[in-house]
């Protein structure tokens, strides 16, 4: 019984180390969800350069917050390290998606996988708002596009099937992407019919003839394929010879990129953009996105092939 006192006093050194811990990590972690937050604001507003400052911002505090912890293995599995690394799994998620480049792994990352798959999740429902916000716009261009990375992430988490004490409640994240994909779908399958009727009354209203064009004069359809429900006619631009040398050599292109891709060559780029870029003769990303329904997703993907291909034809 003579050592119950230093046992005590070792017990008491402890639990205030981790006390002490603990009353660090809390902050750390509000400050890193709030960052995270802040980011997919700011790419709902297109500030992409600003979401990526506040990520990386965000991605400091996480290291900061490991650094807490590296001495205090009980703190590491908390439900507070969780829901940030979550989120800032979700913000960075958001922004790859949205901007068209390489999502980022958990390794990548440095966060606990359950936790990056939820936020993979969550990240479902961001990419919902700015489909919905792009169709508030009129713009459907990207809607086939991002219904269809919602629905990959559905057929990745749908597979991931173990108790919900690892996976961190994976399930009804699950359950919630495949309400979010369900509705989605809905909404943009009503919006692009609704376009293709509004088409319609606008070219009848408009006394626009209906006889087929001859299909070798494919330089003057500015149509889009039959299966883009939410084609729209735009008047002709009248190409010179050099012009149509550009625009066959994108659309060249275009058709290369949509077999590389398994999409339909007028997800890639609609022939009437194409007109407008060539006229336009773009020699920066900026003035690429003044090309209306282009998007900024496009500019960052293709742009620099683009570029390269006016270049080359001028």
């Amino acid at each position: 019984m003579n050592n119950l006192e230093s046992i005590s006093e070792q017990a008491r050194k402890d639990l205030s180390a981790k006390d002490e811990a603990r009353e660090k990590l809390l902050p750390l972690c509000r400050d890193l969800i709030r960052y995270s937050s802040n980011a997919i604001r700011a790419v709902h507003r297109q500030e992409f350069t600003k979401a990526d400052e506040l990520i990386k911002t965000a991605h400091s505090m996480l290291g900061d917050a490991e650094k807490v912890v590296a001495d205090c293995s009980e703190l590491n599995g908390a439900g507070i390290i969780r829901d940030a690394q979550k989120e800032l799994s979700e913000a960075n998620i958001t922004l790859a998606l949205v901007t068209g480049k390489s999502i980022p792994g958990p390794k990548e990352l440095g966060v606990d996988t359950a936790a990056y798959l939820n936020g993979l999740g969550e990240a479902v429902g961001e990419i919902r708002r700015y489909l919905l916000d792009a169709m508030r716009q009129g713009d459907l261009s990207r809607g086939e596009e991002l219904l269809a990375v919602m629905d990959d992430v559905y057929s990745i988490l749908v597979t991931i099937d173990f108790p919900d004490a690892i996976t961190g409640g994976l399930r009804r994240t699950t359950d919630m992407v495949r309400g979010v994909l369900e509705r989605t779908r809905s909404d943009l399958t009503l919006a692009m019919r609704q376009k293709a009727l509004e088409t319609t009354i606008e070219q009848i209203q408009q006394g626009k003839s209906k006889k087929k064009k001859n299909p070798k004069d494919n330089l003057k359809d500015d149509k889009l394929p039959e299966e883009d429900p939410e084609a729209v006619h735009q008047e002709d631009l009248e190409l010179d010879s050099i012009e149509r040398e550009i625009y066959e050599a994108l659309t060249e292109w275009r058709n290369h990129k949509a077999n590389e891709n398994n999409l339909a060559p007028f997800i890639i780029a609609r022939n009437s953009w194409l007109k407008q870029i060539i006229k336009l003769h773009p020699s920066s990303y900026k003035e690429l996105n003044g090309i209306k329904g282009f998007g900024e997703r496009r500019v960052n993907k293709y742009g620099k092939e683009i570029i390269a291909i006016i270049n080359k034809g001028r």
